[in-house]
C-alpha cells in the first residue's frame, strides 16, 4: 500500500482516522470548544473535501498559464496584464455533470463544500468567485484554486471585498500553496509583502508553502536571470524575516518558452514542481491533524490564559472576603453599640443584654443588619473597585498569564492574545469566577492521548 492510496479511496484508513478525530473532537474537546465560543465545525472543515492546491502571486506571474498546463487544456484566460479578477476553483467533472460554472452564491450555501467562511467576506465577495467543473486527470486527486494576481497599493476598497483576508482563508483549507513571481517584479508588489509578512503564517505551515520564480525565458541571459533570482532572494529574507531562504523553483511556461536563453537546463525543475502538485493528496492527513492540533493548542493557550486569570483573582478574592468577614464579625459584635453612641439607637445593645442576662432575639436585629451592610459594602467593594483594577492590570500585563518559554508558544500566543483581550473585554467577571483548570487537563488529554494515537496510525500506515 503506498501513501497515495491513504488518499485516493482505496483503503479505509484515511476514512477511519478522520472519523474518529471527529469523535474525539466532539466528545473530549467539544466542551471546551463550546464554553469559549469555537466552532468545532471550523477544526474540521478541511475534511469536507478533496485536497486542495491554491495558486497565488502577483498579476502577469504566469499562475492562470501553469494550471491551464496542469490540466492538459486552456480553461483559464492569460495575459500579460490582470486578466481575471476572480477566485476560480478548479475541480473534477462528475459522470454526466455537464461542464457548467457554479457561483459563488451557490458556493457557500453548500454544505457539502468547505467554503461557507468566505460568506462573512460580504456579498462584493462572492461575484468574484466561481467554480468550473473540468474533465482533467490530475482533478482526479485534487482541486486547484485560481486566485486575483496581486496588486501594488490596492486597499479593500479598491476591490470590494478584503483579498487578504480571503486568500488567508483559503490558504488554511489548501494542503499545497504555490507562491509566484515573475522576474519583473520579483517579491516587490505590496500585496505579496503582506501575504507572505503576516497572511500565510496565520493560516498555514511553512512545509506547505512553494516558492516558484516564473517565466525564467523572458530574462534576456543568464546575468539578467542571476540578479532577478538574487532580488527575489533578498526581498524574500526581508519579508520572512530570516536568513535562511526557502528552496525557490526556477521555471517556465514549457509551451511559450525557446532554449536560446538556456531555460531548458530547468526542465526538472518544472517536473519537480508537477511533482509536489501531484503529491498534495499524500499531506492532506497531515494538514488536517497539523491544524486541529494547532487549533487545540491556541484553545489550549486561552484557556491557561484564563485559569491563571481565574486563580489570580482568586486569591485576590479570598484575601478581601477574609478582611471582610472579619469585619462583619466585629460590626456584628459592636455595630450596635456604636450606632446607639452616634444615633441613640437601639435602645438596647446584644452584649448589653447579655451582661444583663436579658438576651431576646429581637436584639439580634441591629447586629445582623449592620453586619450584613458591611458584606454588602465589601461586596460592592470587590466588584467596583478591587476588580476592576484587577482587570486593568491582567490587561496591561495580559503576556505574563502564562509561561511562554518555547517559540512555539510564542508563535501560538500571537494569534491567542486577541482572543484572551476580547474575552476580558467582553465577559471578565464571568471567567473569573469560572474554574478553566479541568478544561486545560481536557484539552492536554485530547492531545497527548486521541491526537497522538491518530499521528500513530498514519505512521504505520
Amino acid at each position: 500500500m503506498t501513501m497515495m492510496d491513504l488518499f485516493t479511496g482505496k483503503n479505509k484508513t484515511a476514512e477511519g482516522v478522520m472519523r474518529d478525530l471527529e469523535k474525539a473532537l466532539h466528545r473530549k474537546a467539544g466542551p471546551v470548544l463550546r464554553q469559549y465560543g469555537v466552532d468545532s465545525d471550523s477544526l474540521l472543515t478541511p475534511l469536507k473535501w478533496q485536497p486542495i492546491v491554491l495558486v497565488i502571486g502577483n498579476y502577469s506571474s504566469g499562475k492562470s498559464t501553469f494550471i491551464n498546463e496542469l490540466l492538459g487544456k486552456e480553461v483559464q484566460r492569460t495575459g500579460q496584464a490582470p486578466t481575471d479578477d476572480c477566485f476560480t476553483i478548479i475541480t473534477r467533472q462528475e459522470s454526466g455533470q455537464d461542464p457548467i460554472e457554479v457561483p459563488g452564491s451557490t458556493l457557500v450555501n453548500d454544505e457539502s463544500l468547505p467554503f461557507a467562511s468566505l460568506r462573512r467576506f460580504g456579498e462584493s465577495l462572492l461575484s468574484h468567485v466561481r467554480m468550473k467543473r473540468v474533465d482533467a486527470p490530475i482533478l482526479e486527486n485534487i482541486a486547484i484554486i485560481d486566485t486575483p494576481g496581486m496588486l501594488d497599493s490596492v486597499t479593500e476598497k479598491d476591490r470590494g471585498y478584503d483579498y487578504l483576508g480571503v486568500v488567508r482563508e483559503l490558504a488554511r483549507l489548501a494542503d499545497l500553496i504555490i507562491l509566484m513571481f515573475d522576474p519583473h517584479k520579483a517579491g516587490t508588489i505590496k500585496e505579496t509583502y503582506q501575504a507572505i509578512r503576516s497572511t500565510l503564517p496565520d493560516a498555514t505551515g511553512e512545509d506547505r508553502v512553494l516558492y516558484v520564480l516564473n517565466r525564467i525565458d523572458e530574462c534576456d541571459n543568464i546575468t539578467d536571470l542571476v540578479r532577478s533570482y538574487g532580488t527575489l532572494c533578498w526581498n524574500l529574507s526581508q519579508m520572512t524575516g530570516r536568513k535562511d531562504i526557502p528552496r525557490v523553483y526556477l521555471t517556465y511556461a514549457a509551451s511559450d518558452a525557446t532554449v536560446d536563453h538556456g531555460v531548458s537546463v530547468w526542465v526538472s525543475e518544472r517536473d519537480q514542481l508537477k511533482d509536489a502538485v501531484n503529491s498534495a493528496p499524500k499531506m492532506r492527513l497531515n494538514h488536517i491533524l497539523h491544524e486541529v492540533d494547532r487549533g487545540i493548542r491556541e484553545l489550549s493557550l486561552q484557556a491557561e490564559a484564563m485559569s491563571a486569570f481565574q486563580k489570580g483573582f482568586a486569591v485576590l478574592l479570598d484575601r478581601t472576603t477574609r478582611n471582610g468577614l472579619v469585619a462583619a464579625v466585629v460590626a456584628f459584635l459592636f455595630g450596635d453599640i456604636a450606632a446607639k453612641y452616634a444615633i441613640g439607637f437601639p435602645s438596647q445593645t446584644m452584649l448589653g443584654s447579655l451582661f444583663q442576662r436579658d438576651f431576646s432575639i429581637a436584639v439580634l436585629t441591629w447586629p445582623l443588619a449592620i453586619s450584613l451592610l458591611v458584606l454588602a459594602m465589601v461586596s460592592v467593594y470587590i466588584r467596583r473597585w478591587r476588580f476592576p483594577r484587577y482587570l486593568q492590570r491582567s490587561k496591561t500585563g495580559i503576556d505574563t498569564l502564562i509561561s511562554l518559554e518555547t517559540a512555539y508558544k510564542r508563535d501560538l500566543w500571537k494569534r491567542v492574545r486577541v482572543r484572551v483581550e476580547e474575552t476580558l473585554a467582553r465577559r471578565a467577571w464571568k471567567e473569573a469566577i469560572t474554574s478553566h483548570e479541568r478544561n486545560v487537563r481536557r484539552l492536554e488529554s485530547f492531545l497527548e492521548e486521541d491526537l497522538a494515537s491518530l499521528y500513530e496510525r498514519i505512521k504505520r500506515n
